[in-house]
């Protein structure tokens, strides 16, 4: 009920008061709109949503929502790393990669790693450049799995990949939020604007850089 509230109904209620001011609604979804049973490619914005959880159902809920605002941006993103507020999946993994331990890491599940400030610069650009109102996927471009995504890390870091990674399989009905297996997005209609992000290789290797000192 709160996931349904905070994360759906809110939106009707954001696009209404957008609405009434003339204001750009800028509103973040999530790749958890999608669980293809199958890989079918980097999925677009078109792609058919199945959501397998409450918290991916109040999402979708809440794109929809978003839309009522004649002026709206509806943003998926999707695996973020590298923001301030709370630990990300990738900052525990650096972590832990800092202090030497092993980091298991999933070999069969697709992610878009994304970058909080490439994607606070997409924003920015996408509200700058005029791009046409509606759906898009803002995310760094490439896919990968997550122990390619952990090996690429820790090799960034100075670590010993073969050491520091060790892989396992990925399933889905082990968390309470159940996350799709696949979930690579593509960028490429953001791009058609103009608004272009760096490879999630590239992300990465920022980062790091930009970790804080031991």
């Amino acid at each position: 009920e709160a996931a349904l509230r905070v994360n759906g109904l809110a939106l009707a209620v954001l696009a209404d008061a957008a609405t009434r001011l003339d204001a750009v609604l800028v509103h973040y979804s999530t790749d958890f709109v999608f669980d293809p049973v199958v890989d079918p490619g980097p999925l677009s914005e078109d792609a058919p949503t199945s959501p397998r959880c409450v918290y991916a159902q109040s999402k979708l809920l809440g794109e929809t929502l978003a839309r009522r605002a004649p002026r709206h941006y509806v943003l998926r993103v999707a695996s973020l790393f590298g923001g301030t507020r709370a630990k990300s999946s990738l900052d525990r993994i650096a972590g832990a990669i800092r202090r030497g331990d092993t980091v298991k890491a999933f070999a069969n599940r697709t992610v878009t790693p994304s970058y909080v400030p490439d994607l606070a610069a997409a924003t920015a650009d996408v509200l700058a450049a005029d791009v046409p109102c509606g759906l898009y996927h803002c995310v760094n471009s490439d896919h990968t799995t997550w122990v390619e995504l952990a090996r690429t890390l820790a090799t960034e870091m100075g670590a010993d990949p073969d050491r520091a990674v060790t892989p396992i399989p990925f399933d889905p009905t082990a968390f309470p939020a159940r996350r799709p297996t696949y979930a690579a997005l593509s960028n490429a209609a953001l791009a058609a604007h103009g608004v272009r992000l760096p490879t999630w290789r590239d992300a990465v290797a920022r980062y790091v850089k930009a970790l804080p000192p031991l």
